[in-house]
């Protein structure tokens, strides 16, 4: 972002309004350019300066509807009120149907939507939300979709010390139930975190009963966490009793949003802080003192994180201060021509012992302190350098058609025989022949060069052109010669990528929705089979499918509900809760099949899918949720589905929303 100083931004002001500096031709044409390039550079801040004011004013509006997921309470009393710009705007009764909307909302800010009840019958609930549109989109609409809401009780805790069954006061507990619509990647320092700290619940601690209250949502249960630094030190003072608990910067989940009914006790364990001084003596296998690379420690909660050598000593010196565990890292390393593996070790302290538990070379010790330092000792295992095989340490895949590099890096520097090195375009082609249709792989060469570098730890095979695949990429690379032992040895390399098209967009007008009937418009889409038989299909109402637009890898998140859906010029309303998430992140609810023009009596198998009107060629394709049959849309007879739709992009915060009326092909 653009910073200026108060003169800079005075003096856009004053040339936003009154114009730039005037240039006059004296004949100095070198003062004459450096006024006109500062006139350009001045007219650009004040053109910046207008598009960020005018962004924070473009209209956005946001919409959804109330709905009570709790047996026989009603969302019908549903107020909402939302909060941005530091204020709580007044609180908005939904219409009938649960719905509401507000207007004139800045573009792109973090807000909070506040849906209660007038009278009290369901639990009040917060919502995090962000606007989107900017001022070269226009006003823009986000569709919340359906704002569940639930009947709310009062669930007591007792949490108990496990070593006195007496009752821990003064834990800080909350329920994580204010519900960040859209998934945002807001920023917890700020609004994120204000929302959860100001709206979620807390529970409070019933002196005479000795156990915690706190409201819950009966129908939308949430995890329960907890803060235990009684003392403001920033040190956990109590833990669960199990090891196997979720904690992040001091807050631990005391219940899972599953558990939250059947727990009414939890037992907690004084935390027991470990302060004291390791001093690591390192060994070879002749039992001399080694220097190494480096010693760091994992799980120091509040110690030193790399170990220091004692020159004096030669022992390896860290200050620990931990809860719990803590390991002790060696990494492997090179020197004087062997290789040192790595090395862990785990320090505990074991309470029946009064001692420190240390395991290391695969044994366990019991060793304490003396003078508050734990000396430790640790032998590594050495293999000569030569004795090395090869191995991939680790890839870099080809990303597209254009930015199609595939990285191998290695453990030892090779050389390469080009000849030992493929790179082959895998191509799916239908093949229709005497009424029977096949997908056919056709696989072709693609020209490459292999580049070593990195001293010869790193191949890179790059293709010389454009790849064009619609099924697979295959890079494989088989015997190398390790420059270490002079051995040749088979790397055995075998990668395949799927490579989506260089500068690909998403376009959500390519959704379609498809009856898979043979028919278009009431038309036979291949009339004769690859035999020359003619097909027997009539315009059946096929179940409908949607063909899902192509570049779905650039989708973060995509889901749909069906609105409406007019059948034969019927028009029939759906029902309310449909709404299904096709994408979120890493999981997916498609599948993908080749979609190929094929006459209905024409036998086919393997990935084909006959009966679209889609063009030949791969595509991801989602039954329609409703289960609708329906015939093709035509002249006469109306026959299409109405959706909403919200998806949103990688590496955008924008959630895009609309509605799309898709004709049944």
């Amino acid at each position: 972002m653009f910073k200026y100083s108060k003169i800079a931004l005075g003096l856009a002001t004053c040339f936003a309004l009154t114009g730039c500096l005037e240039v006059e031709d004296d004949g100095n044409k070198e003062i004459s350019n450096q006024l006109n390039e500062q006139n350009q550079l001045l007219q650009s801040q004040v053109d910046l300066l207008q598009e960020q004011q005018d962004n924070a004013k473009a209209p956005a509006a946001i919409r959804g509807t109330v709905v009570s997921v709790s047996e026989g309470v009603s969302a019908a009393d549903a107020q909402v009120s939302i909060f941005w710009d530091n204020a709580w705007s007044d609180a908005v009764a939904v219409t009938e149907d649960g719905s509401f909307n507000f207007t004139g909302l800045p573009a792109g800010r973090n807000i909070i939507v506040k849906v209660s009840s007038e009278s009290d019958v369901f639990m009040t609930r917060y919502f995090k939300v962000r606007t989107g549109g900017s001022v070269a989109n226009g006003v823009h609409t986000t569709d919340l979709f359906e704002l569940e809401v639930s009947e709310g009780y009062t669930k007591e805790i007792s949490i108990l010390d496990s070593e006195t069954n007496q009752p821990i006061k003064n834990l800080t507990i909350w329920a994580d139930d204010v519900f960040g619509l859209q998934n945002r990647n807001w920023n917890r320092n700020t609004y994120d975190r204000k929302a959860e700290i100001n709206y979620s619940s807390k529970a409070t601690f019933n002196e005479e009963k000795g156990v915690y209250e706190i409201q819950v949502a009966k129908d939308l249960p949430a995890n329960i966490y907890y803060k235990s630094d009684l003392n403001g030190d920033g040190n956990d003072n109590y833990v669960p009793e199990s090891t196997n608990y979720l904690a992040n910067n001091g807050e631990i989940m005391l219940a899972d949003a599953s558990a939250i009914e059947s727990m009414d006790v939890m037992y907690l364990v004084a935390a027991n802080h470990h302060e004291f001084t390791i001093a690591l003596t390192v060994l070879d296998e002749e039992g001399n003192t080694l220097e190494v690379k480096r010693v760091y420690a994992e799980g120091n909660d509040f110690g030193e994180k790399y170990a220091s050598f004692n020159e004096e000593t030669k022992q390896y010196d860290l200050e620990a201060h931990f809860v719990g565990s803590l390991e002790i890292v060696i990494p492997g390393f090179e020197k004087d021509e062997l290789v040192y593996g790595s090395e862990n070790i785990h320090i505990s302290y074991d309470l029946a012992l009064s001692a420190f538990e240390v395991y290391s070379n695969y044994r366990n010790s019991s060793v304490e302190l003396s003078n508050n330092t734990l000396n430790l000792v640790v032998k590594l295992q050495t293999e000569e350098l030569s004795e090395t095989t090869v191995r991939t340490i680790t890839t870099v895949e080809a990303k597209d058609t254009v930015d199609n590099d595939v990285q191998l890096y290695l453990n030892v520097p090779v050389e390469v025989n080009t000849d030992n090195v493929k790179a082959v375009a895998v191509n799916h082609v239908v093949e229709s022949k005497d009424g029977w249709t096949t997908l056919q792989t056709v696989e072709t060469d693609v020209e490459h060069d292999v580049k070593l570098d990195l001293d010869n730890t790193r191949i890179t095979v790059a293709p010389k052109k454009e790849v064009v695949a619609n099924h697979r990429y295959r890079v494989s690379i088989g015997e190398v010669t390790n420059t270490i032992s002079g051995k040749n040895e088979q790397l055995n390399f075998y990668g395949e990528y799927s490579l989506p098209a260089a500068n690909a967009v998403f376009d959500i007008n390519e959704l379609t929705a498809d009856n898979f009937n043979y028919h278009t418009n009431g038309t036979l889409i291949v009339k004769k089979n690859s035999a020359g038989e003619d097909s027997w299909a009539w315009d059946y109402d096929g179940h409908v499918t949607f063909i899902l637009p192509k570049n779905l890898h650039l989708v973060e998140k995509f889901s749909y509900s069906v609105v409406k859906y007019t059948k034969n010029n019927t028009e029939t309303t759906a029902d309310a809760n449909n709404m299904r998430e096709v994408i979120n992140g890493d999981y997916h609810d498609y599948s993908t099949a080749y979609l190929a023009k094929i006459a209905q009596n024409e036998n086919h198998h393997g990935e084909v899918r006959g009966g679209s009107a889609q063009e030949n060629g791969y595509r991801a394709r989602i039954w329609n949720n409703y289960d609708l049959r329906m015939n093709d849309n035509k002249t006469g007879s109306k026959n299409t589905v109405t959706i909403n739709y919200s998806y949103q992009l990688k590496g955008s915060e924008d959630v895009i929303t609309g509605t799309l009326e898709l004709p049944i092909q």
